[in-house]
């Protein structure tokens, strides 16, 4: 199963509505990833799920970016990811891990600080308005390291008091335009 990732350019926060009701005609739902820092703030996304060979996925990608057009919609970005594990050999660009936490709006940016001391970058879905908060580690090299790299985020979050309650391990294998994480994620060399 592959996730599919289209991000759109930005969009006023007073269409994010009507951008949330188009995305299940598209077969997706929509999102609006809100990054603490980055050159790229806020980025409105439609994602999906769907089965297959990845030829067939980024094919259907290419349909509903044109879908998305047509609605004057402008997409900045496809990114495909699935899911990954330590024994995870397959063709990747990169590999990415994910921990949802709960988080205070007083304590998100001593947060996002702390996280970007050990490589982690901090985001949130800003359609929902929660307290909920993303840590995401990238790693280019294999996922061993990744791993290595994030037991050690966590640990260092844990004796600070923040628990990861759902995690998520990924490997992207295709992503058009990586630039637009620039001053958020910068890929581990």
């Amino acid at each position: 199963m592959y996730e599919v990732h289209l991000t759109i350019a930005a969009i006023a926060i007073s269409a994010w509505e009507a951008f949330e009701q188009r995305a299940p005609s598209l077969g997706g739902k929509a999102m609006v990833i809100e990054l603490a820092r980055g050159d790229t703030p806020l980025q409105p996304m439609l994602t999906l799920g769907k089965a297959g060979k990845l030829d067939e996925v980024v094919r259907l990608a290419q349909t509903l970016s044109h879908e998305l057009s047509q609605f004057g919609y402008q997409v900045l970005r496809c990114k495909i990811e699935q899911d990954a594990n330590a024994n995870d050999e397959a063709a990747h660009h990169y590999f990415e891990w994910h921990g949802r936490l709960e988080v205070l709006e007083a304590d998100r940016l001593r947060l996002a600080e702390f996280c970007q001391e050990y490589g982690g970058h901090l985001s949130q879905n800003a359609i929902r308005g929660s307290n909920k908060r993303y840590v995401t580690v990238r790693e280019t090299d294999d996922f061993r390291q990744l791993a290595l790299r994030v037991a050690g985020l966590r640990a260092a979050m844990s004796e600070q008091g923040w628990e990861v309650g759902k995690q998520q391990w990924e490997r992207v294998v295709y992503d058009s335009n990586l630039a637009l994480d620039s001053g958020w994620l910068e890929q581990a060399k």
